[in-house]
């Protein structure tokens, strides 16, 4: 790392995940190594008791050992814009925590701040959704949760295979690096995927889950496509440079 970047493994994440996959490519290696022998051994075992736990299962001693790493999704930046009370453009719907674009994070968050954001949010909203229930009046409805669909054609959807596939060629096109035409393919995917998924009526959280994520990714990809720049994690490698003038 320090001939990548002069914070080595301090580095922001963004930029390790992209030194990672660079050098996944140019050895065509699955992983990379994560190396802690120069440690002492007690105190890994003290400092990262889960990780120990979850290599010992493989057999691997994290303090001898070399442990394979990649790059993962794990945090979504962007979601719903909310104000200063984390109301959103919805009337009676509020948000907070990592489905809102609050603007805290900018375009790279910073470990641990998803912390910070759910103490001040989740203490914003309560206060503020509180303040609101009780200006309402008791009557209250459901809404209905049904929507008219067509009969479904031939025979049934797979949807581990369709839920497998998706989630292949998103960190394929729309992971840590992007461009024009990954992104265009992952369109074209998800709305003929789309086009079976999402008019159908299922009775179990594993097709409404399915549905949403067809729809979020939808929304990801779009994004990602419009914007023809790269700032923090969102890498497009045909536009590389910051372009502050159109953003």
């Amino acid at each position: 790392m320090p001939e990548i970047d002069d914070r080595a493994e301090l580095a922001p994440r963004d930029v390790v995940s992209w030194a990672i996959s660079n050098q996944m490519e140019r050895t065509r290696h699955p992983n990379v190594y994560l190396e802690l022998t120069h440690l002492k051994a007690d105190w890994v075992r003290r400092r990262f008791p889960g990780i120990a736990a979850i290599c010992a299962k493989f057999e691997l001693d994290i303090t001898r050992d070399r442990i394979p790493v990649r790059p993962g999704a794990h945090y979504m930046m962007g979601g719903l814009t909310i104000d200063a009370e984390c109301r959103t453009t919805i009337p009676g719907l509020w948000a907070a925590g990592e489905v809102t674009c609050s603007g805290l994070h900018g375009a790279n968050r910073l470990a641990s701040n998803s912390l910070l954001e759910t103490v001040v949010h989740g203490t914003v909203v309560g206060k503020a959704v509180s303040r609101a229930a009780a200006e309402m009046t008791d009557d209250f409805r459901a809404l209905p949760l049904q929507n008219a669909c067509r009969d479904p054609d031939g025979e049934p959807l797979d949807l581990a295979d369709i839920r497998n596939s998706l989630k292949s060629l998103m960190w394929r096109n729309v992971g840590v690096r992007r461009d024009a035409d990954g992104l265009r393919e992952a369109l074209e995917n998800v709305e003929r995927w789309s086009s079976y998924v999402l008019e159908q009526q299922f009775a179990d959280p594993t097709g409404w889950e399915l549905q949403n994520m067809l729809c979020v990714a939808r929304l990801m990809i779009t994004a990602a496509l419009d914007r023809e720049e790269t700032r923090g994690c969102h890498v497009r490698t045909d536009y590389p440079d910051l372009d502050e003038k159109n953003w």
